[in-house]
């Protein structure tokens, strides 16, 4: 990894930093479609990482997982506080994230009810310092016809490319849904395709942690085979 780190690329900790970084790994990934990455980890733990993961998750702000902590009670016993003890686990390889909250919202248009998993703050956070690091990498790969769940990317920009196709002659228009795509989603089958470019061990390993920590539902535990859970700050990128 240290190969594609530039010698002109911002000290770690210094503004711009974390963006720099994921530009490096973009690129990197763009140079080499076959390339497996294998020293990720110790971009997940650097402080300036959580430090903007911390604030991703402020920002979308969020109702409490099956602890009940919120983000103002974090922030009353003291972010950096937090950070301190997330980086150190991280580092030191004890960090275990725990169940999810099962809740259920309407779907519009349907008299169903969508489930979504609400992880802990705390875990919200490493799901975001996993989704800061991972996604330049697979973000890659994508091509320019696809949509959902990327950075800067919108269902309206979709559209718009829909619109200018109609304007140029197109005349028909092809709609697929999966079902329930989210909650179908095999875990081995996904991670041979994160494997697929990602060959860090402990970067796998944190991401089967997340995978099978599971959902509370109803007072117990649900730990499926299938699924990766809706709501979580990492779900966009692994059902991408």
């Amino acid at each position: 990894m240290s190969a594609i780190m530039a010698s002109s690329t911002p000290g770690v900790g210094s503004p711009g930093a974390v963006r720099a970084l994921q530009h490096a790994l973009y690129r990197a990934a763009k140079a080499d479609p076959g390339r497996r990455f294998h020293a990720l980890y110790d971009k997940v733990d650097r402080r300036d990482v959580l430090q903007r993961a911390w604030g991703q998750v402020r920002r979308n702000d969020g109702a409490p997982g099956i602890d009940q902590i919120t983000l103002a009670e974090v922030e009353e016993y003291g972010v950096a506080r937090l950070l301190d003890e997330l980086e150190a686990e991280l580092r030191a390889g004890t960090f275990r994230p725990v169940p999810s909250r099962r809740v259920f919202i309407p779907k519009p248009g349907t008299d169903e009810r969508r489930p979504l998993s609400i992880p802990v703050v705390r875990d919200r956070v490493v799901q975001a310092a996993m989704k800061i690091v991972l996604e330049p990498v697979f973000e890659a790969d994508f091509l320019p016809c696809s949509f959902g769940f990327r950075p800067k990317r919108a269902a309206h920009d979709g559209l718009q490319v829909l619109l200018d196709e109609s304007f140029r002659g197109a005349r028909w228009v092809v709609e697929t849904d999966v079902a329930d795509c989210f909650g179908a989603i095999p875990h081995s089958g996904l991670m041979s395709a994160v494997e697929e470019r990602i060959s860090d061990r402990r970067v796998l390993a944190l991401l089967r942690a997340f995978l099978r920590a599971g959902v509370l539902e109803h007072g117990s535990v649900r730990r499926p085979v299938t699924g990766t859970a809706q709501g979580g700050v990492i779900s966009p990128l692994t059902g991408k």
